[in-house]
């Protein structure tokens, strides 16, 4: 059955997701409500334009989420990992769930990571990485839903996020910016599964606009997936300049250093990531952007080298 135009509570909404989510939901005439920490950003103000309701505050406020979840029916969960503290993000989630439910909403759509679908059932994700550690509360977060009791639940499960290439994080892939070269723990054959927020955000309004459809899935979402090298020559081709695709060695992956370094040099179990997404079934919900198509539309953040 489809839903009705609704109030839904948005986490995350000066995020690319988020942002994408609340904005496409606008179009429609929905109602947005969200905490922000700073209402004058450039990104709340657009959203107050388009009839946001904002209040002031973060996810550890509860006063602000019983404030902000007042009047909501349906809520969109994407919370951010704490690397410094991972539980952090579990006790949000949980926060967040028993105010929501509180308040009377009953549909969830929670976006976490492609990587939640093979925590504690695949050993090729390795427990010793800061991934499987990031992924842990992710799948926690996600129980905390499930717990709830809400009556429709939708999990989305992004892959590797296009926008990464963007500035200001392209920044962080120094041997990208310095040598033209991205370096990974991927092999040279690897489809590299790569998201658009903005297709998340589209399935994330199917499932609101048709809670009955997509209530209980666990989906994978890849807009595109491209080998380590296509997926530098369409960068370069955007950034201007040749850019290849490098490999480590097997010994170079276990001597690499725990911490956030995983997140750019990639982690082993990410060489699977077409095994937990069914792209043909992706297309019946939502058209599909390529990384090309992305590059284009955000070309006023592509680095120029």
């Amino acid at each position: 059955m489809t839903s009705l135009p609704s109030t839904v509570f948005i986490t995350g909404v000066t995020g690319n997701q988020g942002f994408a989510v609340a904005r496409q939901l606008c179009e429609q005439n929905w109602i947005i409500h969200a905490t922000v920490r700073n209402l004058d950003s450039a990104r709340a103000t657009e959203l107050k334009g388009l009839g946001a309701v904002l209040t002031k505050g973060d996810w550890d406020d509860e006063e602000a989420l019983r404030t902000s979840i007042d009047g909501c029916t349906k809520l969109f969960l994407c919370l951010m990992s704490d690397s410094m503290d991972p539980d952090h993000e579990r006790r949000q989630g949980e926060s967040i769930c028993r105010i929501a439910k509180a308040a009377g909403v009953t549909q969830v759509v929670s976006s976490t990571s492609l990587g939640v679908s093979m925590y504690g059932t695949d050993a090729r994700l390795a427990p010793s990485s800061l991934l499987y550690a990031l992924l842990k509360v992710k799948k926690e977060v996600e129980e905390v839903i499930s717990a709830a009791g809400f009556d429709s639940v939708t999990f989305l499960r992004p892959a590797y996020f296009m926008a990464n290439f963007l500035e200001p994080i392209i920044n962080n892939y120094t041997d990208i910016v310095t040598e033209g070269k991205w370096t990974t723990s991927l092999t040279a054959d690897t489809p590299l599964g790569l998201i658009d927020h903005e297709d998340i955000a589209r399935f994330a309004v199917a499932a609101f606009q048709n809670p009955d459809r997509l209530n209980g899935r666990e989906i994978g979402l890849v807009s595109e997936f491209l080998t380590p090298q296509q997926t530098m020559d369409v960068l370069g081709d955007a950034m201007g300049k040749k850019l290849t695709a490098g490999f480590l060695t097997e010994g170079e992956i276990a001597a690499l250093p725990w911490g956030p370094i995983v997140l750019v040099k990639l982690e082993k179990s990410m060489r699977y990531m077409a095994d937990y997404v069914d792209l043909e079934d992706l297309k019946k919900t939502a058209k599909l952007t390529t990384f090309k198509e992305f590059l284009e539309r955000e070309r006023k953040t592509v680095k120029q080298l």
